[in-house]
């Protein structure tokens, strides 16, 4: 018995000599891609929308909702909550410049977009002090690259990156790197595994597109007899006059046809036998080459395992066209939420944990803590009880 091995595609990290920092993929555009392909399938934006809301609930509170946590940015604690569910649900990782005062205290923070950072070089013990910032990683220039420290807040640690900045006023700050996949260098995204699902999804469309705006489906083919005369000398008026009056039998037609409602008209000449009229002419509509039945089933299969990435994200939350979801008072919509609020419980707690953490070193906003008020249906029922 021979065993066939399949090489399945692998993402990679390899060191990039150029830029000095460990690449996201052989092509160093593994974000990228992966925000691309979410973007581009209807249920993975869908349903990477929908974990988010899940992650934050329905926020802190107005008046912790309305803190700022940075001034520079006019940036409130909700909207940057909202930037790392952003991150943890589609890249399952997410990069959060701190800057820290001389009090040693954090007197700001931020979300840097996952898709310009890299990890920069590790020592001996596998550990890289630097995260490299770049809006530019397939051809990156060296001047183009920021280096930052990687977060620590010991006091001892701030001082040396502060010294070897060259005082408080050239530090950088620091960059919180927070890695749901604690083995791998970088995360692996949330679509990952069914990347090729959602391309699936996204060409599906574009092939329907396609067909409808370029192909012949809607059109209508008139066959006739030759029009024009064979021998006819070129340039000459009979020739010129039967051309003409060719143009005004095909526009006609068209006119006769509708045309400005349906894909268009194809005419086509050609010899026939016979003296009847059904002989000389042939009208004959060009019918869908779209196999529905084909298309609902692999895009129906690509869905379910979309969702199922998105930590068993139920259908019925993003598509509720079904009556049976509403009888019975809308408990079966009513438990798909909850089950979903219980999936979610991990990605959730991080998100707040990750929060809660930097308010605590916070310059202005220690001694908040915060936790996400619990999603509720229009009853008033809690999903978590």
């Amino acid at each position: 018995m021979r065993t066939l091995l399949i090489d399945v595609w692998k993402r990679l990290t390899p060191w990039n000599k150029s830029a000095d920092v460990y690449a996201n993929d052989t092509d160093n555009a593994y974000p990228e891609r992966m925000d691309r392909l979410i973007n581009n399938s209807v249920t993975a934006k869908s349903a990477a929308s929908i974990m988010l809301q899940y992650l934050i609930g329905k926020g802190y509170g107005e008046e912790n909702d309305s803190l700022i946590v940075n001034k520079e940015k006019d940036l409130t604690l909700i909207d940057f909550a909202d930037d790392i569910a952003d991150d943890l649900v589609k890249q399952r990782g997410v990069f959060i410049h701190v800057n820290w005062n001389a009090l040693y205290q954090i007197s700001d923070f931020s979300v840097i977009p996952y898709e310009w950072c890299r990890i920069g070089k590790a020592d001996s013990n596998d550990y890289a002090g630097k995260i490299a910032v770049s809006k530019e990683w397939l051809n990156p220039k060296r001047s183009d690259i920021q280096l930052i420290d990687v977060f620590n807040p010991r006091k001892k640690v701030i001082d040396a990156q502060v010294n070897k900045a060259g005082g408080w006023e050239h530090y950088k700050g620091q960059v919180l790197f927070v890695n749901m996949d604690t083995k791998l260098r970088y995360p692996l995204s949330r679509i990952d595994s069914v990347a090729d699902d959602c391309d699936s999804e996204a060409q599906a469309a574009v092939y329907k597109n396609r067909l409808l705006r370029k192909g012949f489906f809607g059109n209508t083919l008139v066959v006739t007899r030759p029009l024009v005369e064979e021998g006819l000398e070129p340039g000459s008026k009979a020739l010129i006059d039967a051309e003409s009056e060719r143009d005004r039998f095909q526009q006609a037609i068209k006119d006769s046809l509708g045309a400005e409602n349906t894909g268009g008209v194809l005419c086509l000449e050609m010899d026939f036998a016979g003296e009847k009229l059904d002989d000389a002419i042939l009208i004959k509509q060009i019918e869908s080459k779209i196999d529905d039945e084909l298309f609902e089933y692999t895009e129906s299969s690509v869905r379910e395992n979309i969702l199922v990435a998105f930590n068993n994200l139920p259908a019925g939350l993003i598509k509720t066209n079904e009556a049976s979801l509403f009888g019975n008072s809308g408990e079966a919509i009513r438990e798909m939420k909850r089950t979903y609020w219980e999936n979610t419980t991990k990605e959730r707690n991080m998100l707040t944990s990750v929060i809660n953490q930097l308010l605590e070193w916070s310059q202005d906003l220690s001694g908040i803590k915060v936790e996400p008020i619990k999603l509720t249906d229009d009853a008033g029922i809690n999903y978590e009880e």
